[in-house]
């Protein structure tokens, strides 16, 4: 199962979204977010870590426009 950390870039403190996986204990989070224009090591903190897609969905949605919008934009489909 997908797992999704929302974290903040340190200097402009825009929100980007990071997919993993679920683990036994936790959950993983990619080095890259998903619009690849923030690494990990960039992050001055979590917004929310281990969301499954509908939560994020909703959380993405309560944090409104810090979050980038080609991330979020990812946790919808789009038809061909």
């Amino acid at each position: 199962m997908k797992a999704y950390t929302l974290k903040k870039k340190v200097d402009t403190d825009e929100l980007h979204l990071f997919e993993g996986d679920m683990t036994e204990e936790s959950c993983t989070s990619g080095v890259k977010s998903v619009c690849e224009k923030m690494a990990s090591s960039e992050s001055s903190g979590n917004e929310f870590q281990c969301a499954t897609e509908g939560k994020a969905r909703e959380k993405c949605a309560q944090a409104g426009r810090k979050v980038c919008g080609t991330c979020v934009s990812h946790l919808y489909t789009t038809y061909p």
